[in-house]
């Protein structure tokens, strides 16, 4: 198994919660960032595409991610709706 493979299974095994609060933590970061590179529109520029290219390279994984997630939220759907 590669490096990059391990780091998926990884990624994969944290807790939904987990993952929630560092997607809203990088959410927050990067808000902070595009609104301070707003003043400079050629750096915006630069920053979208490369994260334009970024997205690109890795979308199979992306969406394999963002499917693997759905999942989990329905699971903790499912178990509270059963708890209530």
């Amino acid at each position: 198994m590669t490096e990059k493979e391990q780091q998926l299974k990884e990624s994969k095994d944290l807790h939904p919660l987990v993952t929630i609060g560092l997607l809203t933590a990088g959410t927050q970061i990067g808000s902070a960032v595009i609104q301070r590179m707003g003043r400079h529109p050629f750096l915006l520029f630069a920053m979208g595409a490369a994260a334009g290219g970024y997205v690109y390279k890795n979308r199979k994984e992306i969406i394999e991610e963002a499917q693997h997630l759905a999942k989990q939220s329905k699971k903790i759907l499912s178990i509270q709706t059963d708890s209530e």
